[in-house]
């Protein structure tokens, strides 16, 4: 009898008969949706969480009594390394870009695939959505209207409540990756002024958009420019990386956006320049750090340094940036399909079309990944 693949999914979000039966999604990506599941459930012996959020404790849980093969998961789903290091866990797949909820066990041994190349178009629109919404105010003016605060004493008025358009602005952008470039590519025709930050410089990208600049260090972008927007992957050597230095150079009224990974910004830095007054700056995030759910006590800490200086602008919206209808569907599809190919694959170059986290594919001929005996096991 041929082995029957065991694959956790850590969430019934993925499935069916959840984001399968969504009517927001286009009906071509909700049936390729069921196909796929029932190619899997053909292929594989699936166990499906009862529920989005499952804790650290119920996926340990799961993990110790299914003793999965392949866990598919997304980024609200932790996966401790002491977890993965004592399972039978060959391969791991995330419906999402970033991959820095999975840990990572010596010798990177399990294989892990992620949805890149899906987001960036979504994310792009909605990091433009929330600078235009921070540089208009738009939060505190809803919010005037929607509390019964516009009385017929402030039916307009030419000095109240004014606001900036976005093309006398100098942009920074930290990480010209695909979402960094899609943002150029959308307000360049604004006329709005360029400036980015990369590993490497973009040459290709300055000959498309000419006088866009590279600026090869974070300060002179932090000192220099009206809005900063990131967009670096959260890695060990950017974890914190805006920190107190960076954030003290910005410009009063500056607006800082973060759209990428909370723990890329020290948030009890910028709490205690923003409390202390060290700086005036407005802030556009959809992520947050140290955990998701922002937490309450660092919630009310940014409200009260809102209420004891109102013309700060915070836009803070819960982790969003993605939640396209069809852009979720498409990565959930590149998820399906590449637990498929995992399941069927017999060898190294079987994999090729998996996408594979960078790190890994380029190290793929070298790491002595644990599908190799999930092979032996099938052949």
């Amino acid at each position: 009898m041929q082995y029957k693949t065991k694959i956790f999914f850590t969430s019934n979000v993925f499935s069916d008969t959840e984001i399968g039966k969504n009517t927001k999604i286009s009906k071509k990506y909700r049936e390729k949706i069921v196909e796929l599941w029932d190619i899997l459930r053909k292929k594989a012996e699936l166990n499906i969480f009862n529920g989005r959020f499952p804790s650290e404790s119920q996926i340990y849980s799961e993990i110790k009594n299914f003793n999965p093969d392949i866990i598919g998961c997304h980024l609200s789903h932790k996966l401790a390394t002491d977890i993965l290091e004592d399972s039978e866990i060959f391969a791991i797949a995330t419906a999402t870009m970033g991959y820095n909820h999975i840990g990572r066990i010596s010798g990177d041994k399990i294989l892990i695939s992620h949805t890149p190349g899906v987001l960036f178009e979504t994310v792009a629109d909605f990091t433009i959505a929330i600078i235009m919404t921070n540089l208009r105010n738009l939060v505190d003016l809803h919010n005037f209207v929607w509390t019964g605060k516009w009385t017929t004493e402030e039916k307009w008025d030419l000095d109240q409540k004014l606001c900036s358009i976005i093309n006398i602005k100098t942009l920074g952008i930290i990480g010209l990756g695909q979402i960094g470039q899609e943002v150029i590519k959308r307000l360049y025709p604004w006329g709005v002024k360029i400036w980015y930050n990369d590993i490497f410089r973009n040459k290709a990208m300055e000959e498309k958009f000419p006088g866009i600049k590279f600026i090869d260090n974070y300060e002179e972008i932090f000192t220099n420019c009206d809005i900063i927007s990131l967009h670096i992957p959260l890695m060990e050597k950017t974890k914190g990386i805006v920190n107190r230095d960076l954030l003290k150079l910005m410009k009063k009224d500056a607006v800082l956006v973060n759209t990428a990974r909370g723990e890329i910004i020290n948030i009890y830095d910028l709490l205690e320049l923003l409390e202390n007054r060290e700086i005036s700056i407005n802030l556009a995030f959809d992520v947050f750090e140290p955990i998701e759910p922002i937490q309450p006590k660092i919630l009310e800490r940014f409200k009260k340094i809102k209420k004891e200086n109102p013309n700060l602008r915070f836009t803070f919206i819960p982790h969003n940036a993605s939640a396209d209808a069809d852009t979720r569907a498409k990565m959930n599809v590149m998820f399906l399909q590449d637990i498929i190919k995992i399941i069927e694959s017999k060898n190294l170059d079987d994999l090729e079309e998996v996408h594979i986290i960078p790190e890994q594919k380029k190290r793929k001929n070298e790491i002595d990944f644990r599908i190799k005996k999930y092979w032996k096991k099938k052949a």
